[in-house]
């Protein structure tokens, strides 16, 4: 039988993958529920892991993956697997006759990708190669944009890459560990500061998902509970969008300089063509209220959106 091609995109909310031969894809979250009499046990993992956790106070919740790098090994197979299954249980009769495609940071350096290769390669996959990012991200992007070159901000949970991707290279790029999660954590810090009120991450994320927007004139208000830290009770806030503007404008700012950087210090054709082609935004941090015009407005540059920028990186694999 010939060779079938995996593609995994591990990620740190997701782990995403697709099965290149027939375009079929999958993502579970990226969630493992230990428990046993020692708390080392796995017990389930992705959705059944958090349902799990939600009805026995026995189990604790693991997140294997962060900044793309594997930091439980036991727990990444144990999700790998599970996607495998639901993959290539009915289709393959053997993984050894899989080649694995990984999507990784610009960043990621050689010891990491090993370790994700012995995971892949224990499971009894034939090979594994690794594309970064920006790379994958291109071959979906430029299609979907008509576009030749471009600056690609794929904005994660817990890291972005920043790159700037013509004629199926890198020419110059980043991995910026700063992202998502650390847009949420600023807007704990933000309402605990104001109201004196502790948000769970959950309530600050439902917070920027629903309320959070770098539209100036947003009104939106959303009513959002935490632990007040003085009274030790539990309180409800109104929190409008206004109020978190100036914290989304400081978190959009950082990546408004190194886009700056990538385009000045291109050469003198390519940085034509960059100004025009502008940068194209992806990943969950994408979905950002606003953020497109933001850094259009900072940047001079036309940003656009994928249309489905959670998915971006698995999509272009497919087509590449």
């Amino acid at each position: 039988m010939a060779n079938y091609e995996l593609i995994f995109d591990l990620g740190s909310q997701y782990i995403s993958a697709a099965l290149k031969n027939d375009g079929f894809s999958d993502k579970i979250p990226s969630v493992v529920a230990y428990g046993g009499a020692e708390g080392h046990q796995i017990m389930a993992v992705g959705v059944d892991a958090i349902k799990l956790a939600n009805t026995r106070g026995d189990v604790n919740l693991a997140c294997p993956i962060y900044e793309g790098c594997v930091n439980d090994s036991e727990g990444a197979k144990a999700l790998i697997t599970t996607l495998l299954d639901r993959l290539v249980s009915r289709r393959l009769t053997a993984f050894s006759k899989c080649v694995v495609s990984c999507v990784s940071p610009c960043g990621m350096i050689s010891s990491d990708k090993k370790n994700i290769e012995a995971i892949f390669l224990g499971l009894g996959a034939k090979s594994v190669s690794f594309v970064e990012a920006p790379i994958a991200d291109s071959y979906a992007l430029f299609d979907e944009f008509h576009a030749r070159c471009g600056v690609i901000a794929d904005i994660g949970r817990d890291c972005t890459d920043l790159a700037v991707v013509s004629d199926g290279q890198i020419v110059s790029g980043c991995t910026l560990y700063y992202a998502g999660k650390h847009l949420t954590d600023a807007i704990v810090d933000l309402i605990q500061q104001k109201y004196r009120i502790r948000l769970s991450y959950d309530d600050a994320e439902y917070l920027k998902l629903h309320c959070a927007s770098l539209y100036p004139n947003d009104t939106t208000v959303v009513t959002v509970a935490g632990h007040n830290m003085q009274h030790n009770v539990r309180e409800t806030v109104n929190v409008s969008s206004r109020e978190l503007y100036d914290t989304l404008v400081e978190f959009a700012g950082k990546y408004v300089r190194v886009v700056q950087s990538l385009i000045s210090s291109a050469p003198d054709n390519l940085s034509a063509m960059l100004r025009t082609e502008g940068v194209m935004l992806c990943g969950g941090g994408a979905n950002l209220a606003g953020l497109d015009l933001y850094l259009q407005s900072q940047l001079g540059v036309p940003v656009r959106v994928a249309e489905q920028p959670d998915s971006v990186s698995i999509a272009g694999m497919i087509k590449k």
